[in-house]
């Protein structure tokens, strides 16, 4: 039998017997309204009320916690069945009840379609339930068409039907119906261990092992054996209240066991990739699994070990379930994870904000409301946690809410927003400090009515403040400046006697500050507008930093351009990274545009001259023009070589020398000698390209001017500096006469090159002795500093 058609068939029947038992189930829940009460038995076969189910018919008809069970059905308590066998009185159709308060009381509970249920008991017994495992089974049928052939994705499948089948199962269970029990005890324990075999499956793309099999199979082992032992109870006429209370731990703990496991070993994988690319994916993971399991397992599970009360009905812990479903199969069918570190930052501030009133609140409605039952602190944890996670749930919604229509109802408030992105626009253009005061005042004077906008200037080494009159709020507020001066902040808005006082540069000792007054309408300047104004203050101090910058390398430049003597080496630096720039961005211009041009050209000539029928002449002609495109496109490309050679830095420096030397020797006349040592320590890119630009400009200058038969070049490190030498056998020149013959430029252009990286350079050559040139350079170049501070290398562009 062929694969697909073996596992369509196991699809199909897997699909009979879930709808079978859903049928089946449904027709109970319906059938017989539960009634909801557990008995404990105590001396002398007396048998009292343990523990009361919600929107039970026990509940209903008044039935309490205490009251004392005397008959079922006209005989004796420990002849019913299911009081033998499961300590409930399910199915019963009347009890005698003697009340704490010594009434006795006679109860009936119809039963049929037309049973007494409560609209709360349909609620939370069939409708909610219900509607999950449609969900459940919605996402099954989904990855199931999409991923069918993914064994992770049929695990998957299994989880969520599991989780699904169980919640829905628990009404009949609670009925103590037989069905409903063998999926309880079956179904449930197997959760978590499916949980663990789709996270082994899972996470095998990642190369992650999540849990060991010999740890797996032990569970599924432990499961396994209690499912049994259950099964053999449930459906054999054994009964025992020992036993069945032997059972009900065993299963609490084979489900609490797996929970524990799967925990331990999600803390573990994110301890361990918690700084990988993994952390998301297992935050996410263990996040949710405390969610969904953790009340289950402390208010219902736990309880029943220790033979204690469940804190809260089972119907509302067994809901949190419902999150695994969601989270799993959004992280099977997502290819980009939310960012769940943003959301816990959040989610934390909000928990701990609600901690207080939800604490205040529910020992109000345990004490005052429920004061007159003698509410148990179990009760008081339960009320305390519903509203503590309703708080906390509703603080989150609520920002949720903000972000969607606070900008639409309070558009107001949203003006400061669109006031910062207008300005950080308009001062993108500013290039003057005049232009930046001039944006900043029209800005705060369109939002803000105040008093007053002015620019001062704080001269600490004068002890001055400037422009200020007579008044007696200018006076004050001077005085204010002076004597708060050491301690302002470049960006920080300070509180004025008469206004506020937005910081947004300094220039050695001088603060520039801008003055806004108090406000026209007398008000107090409210949180929406401080935040605004500091971050006005912020952007207008980063964009004042910068035009100071800019201002002190024109000063820079201007006062290198009116030097007389040499130029220093950081300006020299400077002109050659801008034009090793513009060699960058030219080359790609012509590589992108002009050689593109020129292949498509090239490619639609070939086509024409293969498709269609041409003379002998046309083709003679056309095959010049061809070979025409063919060297221009090989000369577009040997300038973008030229220009910007590729890889220059990946190649390294002695890499990059030999591939120049190995292109000049094929259009040249005369050998070159490389004779180069490798270097421990790699340069930087700007060593490469001027050493690369040197040998380039030497060699031209041999193929025009020298006439030489040999050229040798030495590379090499000596004792922390880069040591090259160039000889030719050409006819020399005079070198006294080198800075004013045209024809040497290019010598004087390699020698502000050396000069620009704090480099030696020596010329050694007589007319008819060819020439030598010897060039010494730094392995690490220092920072220059200009006369305001500044690091002169921070002007350099790479």
């Amino acid at each position: 039998m062929r694969p697909n058609l073996f596992n369509r068939i196991v699809a199909i029947l897997f699909l009979f017997v879930l709808l079978g038992s859903v049928l089946y189930l449904t027709s109970v829940i319906v059938r017989i309204p539960s009634i909801g009460a557990v008995l404990v038995e105590e001396p002398g076969n007396r048998y009292f009320v343990k523990s009361i189910e919600p929107a039970g018919q026990a509940d209903v008809k008044g039935i309490e916690i205490g009251d004392q069970i005397l008959e079922i059905n006209g005989n004796s308590v420990q002849e019913f069945e299911y009081v033998k066998k499961y300590n409930s009185i399910e199915s019963a159709d009347y009890v005698l009840v003697l009340h704490k308060d010594k009434v006795t009381q006679k109860i009936e509970f119809p039963k049929g379609w037309t049973g007494d249920h409560s609209l709360w008991e349909l609620l939370i017994q069939l409708y909610i339930p219900g509607v999950s495992l449609i969900i459940f089974c919605a996402f099954s049928g989904f990855l199931y068409a999409k991923r069918r052939n993914d064994k992770a994705v049929i695990i998957l499948i299994l989880f969520f039907i599991s989780i699904g089948l169980s919640y829905y199962s628990s009404a009949a269970s609670s009925r103590s119906d037989s069905v409903g029990l063998t999926i309880i005890y079956l179904v449930l324990p197997n959760i978590p261990l499916l949980f663990m075999s789709f996270m082994n499956i899972y996470l095998k793309r990642f190369d992650v092992h999540f849990i060991s099999k010999s740890i797996l199979n032990t569970l599924y082992g432990i499961v396994g054996f209690v499912g049994i032992i259950s099964l053999i109870y449930i459906w054999t006429d054994l009964a025992s209240n020992n036993i069945y209370t032997y059972i009900q731990i065993a299963y609490s703990s084979s489900v609490l066991i797996g929970n524990f496991v799967c925990v331990y070993m999600l803390v573990r994988k994110f301890i361990k990739h918690r700084r990988t690319k993994l952390h998301s994916l297992f935050t996410i993971t263990l996040i949710s699994h405390l969610v969904a399991f953790t009340p289950f397992a402390l208010m219902n599970l736990l309880p029943q070990i220790i033979g204690k009360d469940q804190v809260f009905p089972a119907a509302f812990t067994a809901l949190f379930l419902f999150l695994l479903p969601i989270v799993y199969f959004y992280l099977s069918t997502s290819n980009q994870l939310f960012d769940i570190d943003f959301i816990l930052t959040r989610f934390k501030y909000y928990t701990a904000l609600a901690f207080i009133p939800a604490v205040i609140v529910a020992a109000l409605v345990a004490f005052v409301l429920l004061g007159e039952n003698n509410p148990s602190w179990s009760a008081w944890f339960g009320v305390f946690f519903v509203i503590y996670i309703g708080m906390t749930l509703f603080l989150y919604g609520k920002e949720q809410i903000d972000q969607r229509f606070r900008p639409k109802l309070f558009k107001a408030m949203y003006s400061y927003q669109d006031s910062l992105d207008r300005f950080s626009r308009k001062i993108a253009r500013v290039m003057k400090q005049s232009d930046l005061e001039a944006v900043l005042k029209q800005e705060i004077s369109d939002l803000l009515p105040v008093s007053r906008i002015t620019f001062l200037l704080i001269e600490q080494s004068e002890n001055t403040v400037y422009p200020m009159g007579d008044h007696p709020e200018e006076l004050i507020t001077a005085e204010f400046l002076l004597g708060t001066v050491n301690s302002l902040q470049v960006g920080e808005l300070i509180e004025l006697p008469y206004g506020l006082g937005l910081v947004i540069g300094r220039q050695r000792s001088r603060y520039h500050i801008l003055w806004i007054g108090m406000k026209t309408n007398h008000t107090r300047f409210n949180s929406d507008e401080l935040r605004w104004l500091k971050t006005m203050s912020n952007y207008s101090s980063i964009v004042f930093e910068n035009l100071y910058l800019i201002e002190g390398l024109i000063e820079d430049l201007e006062s290198e351009v009116r030097k007389e003597h040499s130029t220093s080496p950081w300006v020299l630096r400077l002109l050659f990274c801008l034009s090793e720039n513009e060699r960058r961005k030219l080359a790609a211009d012509l590589h992108d545009s002009a050689l593109q041009d020129q292949l498509l050209w090239y490619r639609k000539l070939e086509a024409i001259m293969m498709d269609y029928p041409i003379s002998n002449s046309l083709g003679r002609e056309l095959e010049d023009i061809k070979e025409g495109l063919l060297d221009v496109i090989h000369q577009i490309r040997e300038t973008c070589n030229e220009l910007r050679p590729p890889l220059l830095k990946e190649m390294g420096v002695v890499e990059a020398v030999e591939s120049i030397i190995e292109h000049t020797q094929m259009r040249v006349n005369f050998a070159v000698d490389f004779r180069a040592k490798s270097f421990n320590r790699p340069l930087n890119e700007e060593q490469i390209t001027a050493i690369y630009r040197i040998v380039q400009e030497l060699l031209r200058n041999a193929d025009k001017h020298s006439q030489a038969k040999l050229v040798v070049l030495e590379l090499e490190l000596r004792k922390g500096t880069i040591y090259f030498r160039y000889q030719d056998d050409g006819v020399g020149m005079d070198v006294n006469q080198m800075s004013v013959s045209f024809e040497h430029m290019g010598l004087s252009g390699i020698k502000e090159r050396v000069t620009g990286l704090e480099g030696d350079i020596s010329f050694y050559s007589e007319s008819g002795n060819g020439l030598e040139v010897v060039i010494l350079l730094p392995e690490i170049m220092t920072a220059g500093r200009s006369e305001r501070g500044i690091s002169r290398d921070s002007y350099l562009i790479s």
